[in-house]
């Protein structure tokens, strides 16, 4: 396994920084800090799965990864990641010029994190109007079409006024992860 001063020297490969399954401590993301900072500019995918992150180390980190312009892909998978960290990343998500090109953060295989909340989730639509078809579904109860037509299936409309129908089983409070 490389090192994490070897990977974090240079320019990042593919414009990926790949840190999968190396452990990072505090003083490690001050390192992983410093090398998004000065070349930022060139990454599109940061992989942090697997590596001991709690939700204090990612709140550290998340500057410094809301800013990075290019950023389309960030896996947080395999951490120790909480839904109280959800409620910070819908929150940064909600502010157009954070993540400005993010279509895809993972949070699968985490603490206590099984579903993403709808205002997460539509922040990351929105930031993919070209993509059109995240997993995104209206909460039950929520806008035009709730009533019987939601639960036989029929279309609804979501917030931008695209056409949604549930998923099976699925017209729950909150989207279910895929893992």
């Amino acid at each position: 396994m490389a090192s994490l001063k070897a990977l974090l020297s240079g320019n990042p490969p593919d414009n990926m920084v790949d840190l999968s399954g190396i452990p990072l401590t505090s003083r490690d993301l001050e390192r992983v800090t410093s090398y998004l900072e000065r070349c930022g500019e060139q990454v599109d995918s940061v992989e942090l799965g697997f590596t001991g992150l709690t939700d204090d180390m990612v709140l550290q980190l998340l500057p410094a990864l809301s800013s990075l312009p290019r950023l389309t892909t960030l896996a947080l998978n395999g951490n120790r990641l909480t839904r109280a960290l959800l409620r910070d990343l819908t929150d940064t998500l909600k502010d157009p010029s954070k993540f400005p090109n993010v279509t895809w953060i993972d949070l699968g295989n985490n603490v206590d994190i099984f579903s993403l909340p709808q205002p997460f989730l539509l922040s990351l639509r929105k930031r993919s109007p070209k993509q059109g078809h995240l997993p995104t579904i209206l909460e039950l109860g929520e806008g035009p079409g709730t009533g019987e037509e939601a639960r036989e299936g029929r279309t609804q409309q979501d917030p931008t006024g695209s056409p949604v129908t549930p998923a099976r089983g699925q017209e729950s409070r909150e989207a279910v992860i895929q893992t």
